[in-house]
C-alpha cells in the first residue's frame, strides 16, 4: 500500500457570526478559494434537493490580510442519572439490581469539545478601513477549517513573509 495523500481543504462552511449580510436566518455560509478571489455562499441546505444559494460574496485575495481559526476547548460534563439506572436495575434483577443500578450512575463523566470561528480580516474601501468576516465552526468541523487557513497560509501568504538568514520570520 502507498503512503496516503491528503488531500488540499480549499472549501468550509458554517454559520455567520457578523461581518456579512444574511437574508435568512436558517442559512449557511461556505467559503471557497477560486483562483485570486474568495468565493463566500449563503444558502439554504436542503437534504434531499439541491441546495438554494441566496446571496454570493466576492473578495479580492489581495484585499486579505488574514484568515485565522481560533478555538476553545469546552469541557462538557454528563452526569449519569442514578435514579434511572436504580429503576432499570430493579426491572431487571430485583433489589439487588436497584442497589447495583444506582451504585453504576453516581459518577459523572467529561469530555472536551473544540469549538471555533473562522475570521476574515480585509481591507475595505482601504487600509484604514478593516473588516472582519465571523464564521462559527462546528466541533467537528475544526480540524477541516484548520486546513483551509493552512491551504491559505501556503498558496497566498507565503509570498508577503519575509525572512532573514537564519529562517526567521520578520513582521
Amino acid at each position: 500500500m502507498g503512503k496516503k495523500v491528503e488531500k488540499e481543504q480549499t472549501y468550509i462552511g458554517g454559520d455567520l457570526v457578523s461581518g456579512l449580510p444574511q437574508t435568512n436566518s436558517k442559512s449557511s455560509f461556505s467559503l471557497e478559494y477560486e483562483s485570486d478571489k474568495l468565493k463566500i455562499t449563503e444558502r439554504i441546505i436542503k437534504i434531499f434537493k439541491k441546495d438554494e444559494e441566496l446571496q454570493v460574496f466576492w473578495l479580492d485575495m489581495r484585499k486579505i490580510i488574514s484568515i485565522d481559526l481560533i478555538t476553545e476547548d469546552n469541557i462538557i460534563e454528563k452526569q449519569k442519572s442514578v435514579v434511572g439506572r436504580g429503576v432499570a436495575g430493579a426491572a431487571l434483577f430485583g433489589p439487588v439490581g436497584a442497589i447495583i443500578g444506582t451504585a453504576s450512575g453516581a459518577k459523572t463523566e467529561k469530555s472536551v469539545e473544540k469549538t471555533g470561528v473562522l475570521v476574515v480580516s480585509y481591507y475595505g474601501k482601504d487600509e484604514d478601513d478593516i473588516k472582519t468576516i465571523n464564521i462559527s465552526i462546528a466541533s467537528v468541523n475544526v480540524p477541516y477549517a484548520q486546513k483551509f487557513v493552512n491551504y491559505y497560509q501556503i498558496h497566498y501568504v507565503k509570498d508577503t513573509l519575509e525572512q532573514n538568514e537564519n529562517g526567521d520570520i520578520i513582521l
